[in-house]
């Protein structure tokens, strides 16, 4: 297929001539931080036929404020939609549900696109009527104080080059192939990326179903699984998106409250059990039975241990209540000891001869006589 270049931004002819509508989905909540720079990244999309589709879960910030700013300055086809506070994945759910493209490019309020991103990803979906999930390679960006956070640095070491998890990738593959990957459960287990670099068919919707809101971490890779059951997985070697990593994303706070390997676990038992799971392939199903075992036993294995450490603290507080009972017994001992002083001092005081005794030895100090008492 030949092409037209214009500078940076890259056309196909069938392109030009007919162009499938795409909905670039953006759910927002608080996002003013960032999300003029990713607006801006939409509305340098080299692709013709776009709808923006803004679902706000919320927002009490200045969101809906530069969202507003936005679509009164853009002559692209923008809606709104707002509602009260739905949580994440319910948010993505409503904004899937309010477009109206052929396919779906979603884009996270924090993040950005290449200017090419949505021309070269429909440009692959077209070649492939039986590809429901395109995706590519992606950069990080870290905001100033993420650059000097443990955690931050942490996560960027996790996810960064995800594609490279990957033992073959193709240009276009059965999503089949990828789920029986020998290397699909080693390191990070969401080797496709973000909801930012992935552009999605809208019919995959009808076959797959939505966002499970029970899950948080894994949400989308569990959604990348399901289409992978059921299409071919188109995927561009070259970075389109930018995924930002700042101190106030959801992968931190996941990673802080420790929900990530909470969420892990409950993703790899609906891959077991879940209807939608039934296809899934011998190897990877064997490989999750595997994991999971070896993630109970090692639970089994620190169980035994806390409770020994329990038994442990048990016996020593046991010591320490003894000992502190010897004490109190002892300092009620002695006080009851010094009391019986105190009245024995109390009652010579009182006594005739005490007085004498008092008075002759004042008499003593004043005429200076020694004091041999």
């Amino acid at each position: 297929m030949s092409r037209l270049h214009f500078g940076k931004q890259i056309f196909s002819k069938t392109m030009i001539v007919s162009s499938p509508p795409v909905s670039i989905v953006i759910p927002t909540y608080q996002g003013e931080r960032f999300l003029e720079e990713t607006l801006a990244s939409v509305r340098a999309q080299t692709y013709p036929a776009l709808e923006i589709i803004i679902s706000d879960d919320g927002s009490t910030d200045r969101t809906l404020e530069i969202v507003k700013d936005f679509q009164q300055q853009t002559a692209l086809d923008c809606q709104v939609f707002t509602h009260e506070h739905l949580g994440m994945v319910d948010n993505w759910n409503c904004a899937v549900s309010r477009s109206r493209g052929k396919y779906i490019k979603f884009l996270l309020q924090d993040d950005l696109l290449d200017a090419n991103c949505v021309s070269e990803m429909v440009e692959l979906a077209e070649s492939d009527r039986e590809i429901g999930l395109v995706f590519s390679r992606r950069d990080l960006l870290l905001s100033e104080e993420a650059k000097t956070n443990d955690t931050c640095l942490a996560i960027v070491r996790q996810i960064e080059n995800l594609h490279s998890g990957w033992s073959r990738l193709a240009l276009v593959q059965s999503g089949r192939s990828l789920l029986s990957d020998p290397r699909f459960l080693e390191g990070c287990i969401n080797k496709i990326g973000e909801p930012s670099t992935v552009l999605i068919r809208k019919e995959v919707f009808d076959t797959v179903g939505e966002f499970d809101p029970d899950l948080c971490q894994h949400v989308d890779i569990d959604m990348w699984c399901r289409i992978m059951l059921n299409y071919k997985v188109g995927f561009i070697d070259r970075t389109l998106s930018f995924f930002r990593v700042h101190l106030s994303q959801q992968t931190l706070q996941n990673q802080q409250s420790d929900r990530i390997s909470t969420d892990l676990q409950l993703f790899l038992r609906k891959m077991m059990v879940d209807p939608c799971y039934s296809e899934l392939p011998t190897c990877l199903t064997s490989a999750i039975y595997v994991k999971l075992k070896e993630e109970r036993d090692d639970l089994l294995a620190r169980n035994t241990t806390h409770q020994q450490r329990i038994q442990e603290l048990e016996i020593t507080e046991s010591e320490l209540q003894a000992e502190r009972s010897k004490h109190l017994h002892l300092i009620e001992k002695i006080s009851t000891e010094l009391q019986k002083a105190q009245d024995v001092i109390t009652g010579m005081e009182s006594s005739k001869f005490w007085k004498i005794r008092t008075t002759w030895k004042q008499t003593k100090r004043v005429l200076r006589l020694p004091d041999n008492d």
